[in-house]
């Protein structure tokens, strides 16, 4: 995964956004040392944006997709208001520790719940409507879990899929990762329900909008 922009415009942007604070660097540093994929983690700018939308919708209810070490799920439920709740899934048991030892630690943890076991599962117990959802997960089902999360979404809601742009290898040739994110891609773009608009921003941001 990477920056769609050349570097130094990567580092501007980067320079230019709010900054973390130390909770949120030490998940960040916790998941550089100790997990093979740390690339995995959103990052700041997505986590940034994530809280704008949050307060724009004025959400108060958030589905996310693929927990990891939980930093999403916290930018997320930091943004809601106190009675607001973030409802993450993810199948990795020690992600699942990870994120709720994380939780804990902070003063808005109690917003969130995590969610141990297949997401698809998960979801399918849930009940909407949500006004966020926030998709980070295995790619291969990125096509199911849009349309598992698309009918619990309230009028109005908004659903984020991270890696959308998959380090640029959408444009071909496709591996099945790839072809998964391609087939998502092309079946938001012409979902009747949606409004969206796919961003460079680091790895690529697919947002639509429900109608």
């Amino acid at each position: 995964m990477l920056d769609l922009v050349p570097d130094e415009i990567a580092a501007y942007c980067r320079r230019h956004t709010t900054p973390d604070d130390s909770l949120y660097q030490e998940i960040i540093d916790y998941t550089q040392a100790n997990e093979s994929v740390p690339q995995m983690l959103s990052g700041y700018q997505v986590g940034a944006f994530l809280q704008l939308l949050v307060r724009t919708l004025k959400a108060k209810r958030v589905l996310e997709i693929g927990t990891f070490t939980g930093y999403s799920a916290l930018k997320l439920a930091e943004a809601l208001p106190e009675d607001g709740e973030v409802h993450t899934c993810d199948i990795d048991a020690t992600h699942v520790q990870i994120a709720r030892r994380y939780a804990a630690q902070a003063a808005w943890g109690q917003r969130v719940t995590v969610h141990l076991g297949p997401a698809l599962e998960t979801v399918a117990g849930l009940e909407g409507p949500f006004d966020l959802a926030f998709i980070d997960a295995d790619k291969e089902n990125y096509p199911h879990y849009y349309r598992a999360c698309l009918p619990l979404m309230r009028t109005g809601g908004v659903l984020v899929l991270d890696n959308a742009l998959l380090s640029g290898r959408v444009v071909g040739p496709l591996d099945p990762q790839t072809s998964a994110i391609d087939e998502t891609n092309a079946l938001i773009t012409a979902d009747p329900q949606v409004t969206n608009v796919l961003l460079p921003i680091r790895d690529g941001l697919m947002v639509a909008y429900k109608q």
